[in-house]
């Protein structure tokens, strides 16, 4: 039942992206990305490479009327005595300017894991931007292999100090609505501010996260514990 909740998100995402390719005016769509090393690949407070070092590949499609579609591929260490995997993270949404000046979007998101697909697992996702600041409400049938449904709420923030240097902050709460709280699926709530750097095509931060409550988070394969970080990366965009 995981897998199939996961896929038919994929599908979805899968085929959004293509409608994008196909129906929006190719010469006034932009294409991104970036290639990026970092020295811990921290996720919603959990390390997903074990504490390790990792680099990450991610794209992105944006047509002028609103619609994305992107990819993101990182390397993942689920616990200490597994191999080295991979982690695919499709994405695909539609985002429209209101006339309060902010930015109302929503969308789907994919995350696969190809050598531990017990793990696979969907989201939707709707949001506001304005500025400097956004937020983000995540809700997701089969939360990264626990088979719950889960609520992930984000604020994120960005603050210019100079032309090139700018402060961030994060904070982020996940959310068991089904009430099935347990040794592995407690709420949680991780935190990170950092600083970060622009020079030419290239982008470094480093930032500081914080997770409460810190406690061992154990889905089989997946066996790490959520706890502070310290983590640097380094970004070339493109």
């Amino acid at each position: 039942m995981r897998i199939y909740q996961g896929m038919v998100l994929l599908k979805f995402c899968v085929i959004l992206a293509f409608s994008l390719v196909a129906f929006t005016g190719k010469a006034y769509a932009q294409v991104s990305g970036s290639i990026t090393l970092a020295s811990d690949y921290s996720y919603r407070g959990i390390s997903l490479s074990n504490e390790q070092p990792v680099a990450q590949l991610n794209l992105v499609y944006d047509a002028p009327d609103g619609w994305y579609a992107g990819a993101f591929g990182s390397k993942v260490k689920l616990n200490s005595s597994s191999s080295d995997g991979e982690q695919i993270l499709l994405y695909s949404g539609f985002s429209r300017r209101l006339r309060s000046g902010m930015i109302w979007e929503a969308g789907a998101t994919a995350a696969l894991f190809p050598k531990s697909t017990d793990l696979n697992y969907g989201e939707v996702f709707t949001g506001l931007m304005f500025d400097n600041l956004s937020a983000r409400v995540y809700y997701s049938p089969n939360y990264i292999g626990i088979n719950s449904k889960t609520m992930y709420l984000e604020a994120n923030a960005d603050y210019q100090l100079q032309d090139r240097l700018d402060l961030f902050s994060h904070i982020g709460w996940l959310v068991y609505p089904d009430g099935k709280i347990g040794q592995i699926n407690r709420n949680r709530v991780d935190v990170r501010v950092g600083v970060g750097s622009n020079f030419s095509s290239w982008k470094l931060q480093l930032a500081y996260g914080i997770t409460r409550p810190q406690h061992s988070y154990n889905t089989g394969k997946y066996q790490n514990n959520s706890r502070n970080s310290l983590v640097f990366s380094a970004s070339y965009l493109f």
